[in-house]
């Protein structure tokens, strides 16, 4: 149960059963997941366990945003609340608040 235990979990719904319970099981495993970018959230189970999803819309989305959890001393001042997008711009990882939070 992933739900059970602390967990970070790589990869989106479409790769990663965890991370599908996690987001709830979508029908679209790449609903709300934008080409191009990657995301790092966390999520809070009810009973005080947490899950931080790194994942992306295609594998090199993933691995960016996974680059940005491995190298969070360079990224630390960027990464504030439970959600934020990351994207690469002229070979430069950038992270950012999603739009719609």
């Amino acid at each position: 149960d992933v739900k059970a235990q602390n967990t970070i979990l790589v990869g989106g719904p479409c790769a990663n059963t965890a991370a599908a319970t996690v987001l709830g099981n979508p029908v679209d495993c790449t609903a709300g997941f934008t080409p191009g970018e990657g995301r790092v959230e966390l999520y809070e189970h009810a009973n005080g366990n947490v899950a931080m999803l790194v994942a992306g819309y295609s594998a090199v989305d993933t691995r960016n945003a996974a680059a940005v959890v491995a190298n969070y001393g360079d990224y630390k001042s960027s990464l504030k609340g439970a959600k934020v997008v990351v994207k690469k711009v002229n070979n430069q990882l950038t992270v950012a608040t999603p739009a719609s939070a």
